[in-house]
């Protein structure tokens, strides 16, 4: 197919499920939704090759990397020291749901199966991308079943977070009006402003920090991760090298914090990524998908079940109340903006006063937005690239 013929069509494509998307909250993903336009599209006569005709798939293989240091430029470690309790949560309930996916998984459904999915159900797009190369070597059935993993856990984790969050907001209601709970402090709100300790590179000036510069750091960056991967014979995965230099040259002041959506270069890139995630549909049956349904329930419920269990276990010693803690741990299936949405639409819900909504909002979406992030961007990432040692 034409080049310029099968971008436009992905980009249709992707414009018509991030419009399902808003529509609908994001409780129906954009990933959703494009996948069934694809697959349509491909038993319907669409070509199988219109990604790699595209050259997404290409420039995907060289930039994910970036993408990857941008997402460690997100991270700031002053909140992860603040919201230790949170961070602990997810880390144990992510890990949680990895072990108990891969090792009780393996019980029922077949081992690799339940070793792609593992981390996926635990993180995202960059843990498929991580595990799937390593595993198209156990067929193409597998890494389709990491594909479909990853379309549906949004779909589940999304009204769950949801229902969950709901319930803690109307527990704040409760105290705000009893008078338990008042709105912070100014000096409580600034406390994070402070400069990072680690800084010890100055700021460029503003003029000269324009949108190829801040590509060209990201790119230095990715380009010192490889050497260090290829240093350990690729066994420590070079992205998630990329995550962890990510954070440290933000902290250190080389990097812009979300440098490459200050340099309009994410939605790109994130865009070309995906395209990984779609390939697999393109021979794949329905009766193949249909086939997938049993062992996908398999893996959701267990993955579900450990997270719940142990979210909150350690929520209970830490004080938190049961719903609060499994809806923590269960932003490991959506990640963001699901973790900005859920907030911000339960506080509307439930406050009936514009204080009460602010006070419920403070109070959820800070943590919300801390534990998506370290499960889909730091523990899910840090586990798959131990997990693929496993094959």
């Amino acid at each position: 197919m034409n080049g310029l013929y099968a971008l436009t069509i992905i980009l249709v494509v992707y414009a018509i499920g991030d419009f399902i998307a808003t529509k609908s909250k994001a409780i129906i993903s954009m990933l959703f939704v494009a996948s069934i336009l694809f697959a349509v599209g491909f038993w319907n006569g669409l070509p199988a090759t219109i990604f790699q005709d595209s050259t997404l798939q290409l420039f995907a293989s060289v930039t994910v990397g970036l993408m990857l240091v941008h997402m460690g430029t997100t991270i700031k470690l002053k909140e992860l020291i603040a919201e230790w309790k949170t961070v602990v949560l997810v880390l144990c309930s992510t890990i949680g749901i990895c072990l108990g996916v891969y090792f009780i998984g393996q019980l029922i459904i077949d081992r690799y199966e339940a070793l792609i999915a593992a981390p996926i159900v635990g993180g995202g797009v960059v843990t498929f991308l991580v595990m799937s190369d390593a595993l198209k070597a156990a067929g193409s059935n597998i890494v389709l079943f990491g594909s479909m993993v990853l379309i549906l856990q949004g779909v589940i984790g999304f009204p769950i977070a949801s229902v969950l969050c709901k319930k803690e907001a109307l527990r704040l209601r409760g105290l705000i009006r009893n008078g338990e709970l008042r709105p912070a402090t100014e000096s409580e709100e600034n406390g994070g402003a402070k400069k990072s300790r680690l800084k010890f590179i100055p700021d460029i000036p503003e003029q000269y920090r324009g949108a190829n510069l801040m590509l060209a750091k990201l790119a230095i960056v990715a380009c010192i991760a490889q050497y260090l991967s290829n240093l350990t014979g690729g066994k420590v995965n070079m992205l998630v090298i990329c995550l962890i230099l990510g954070v440290l040259f933000h902290e250190f002041g080389f990097l812009e914090e979300g440098a490459m959506e200050k340099a309009n270069g994410f939605t790109f890139v994130i865009g070309a990524v995906l395209t990984n995630v779609f390939a697999n549909l393109a021979n794949t049956t329905p009766g193949q998908l249909v086939s997938m349904i049993k062992p996908m329930i398999i893996i959701f419920v267990i993955g579900l079940a450990s997270c719940a269990l142990i979210s909150i276990v350690i929520g209970k010693i830490f004080g938190e109340s049961w719903y609060m803690s499994f809806a923590l741990g269960v932003t490991a299936l959506f990640g963001f903006p699901g973790t900005f949405i859920v907030p911000s639409e339960v506080s509307k819900a439930v406050g009936e006063t514009d204080e009460e909504r602010q006070l419920i909002q403070q109070h959820i979406m800070p943590r919300m937005l801390i534990a998506g992030m370290v499960s889909v961007s730091i523990v899910s990432v840090l586990f798959a690239g131990v997990m693929v040692n496993w094959i």
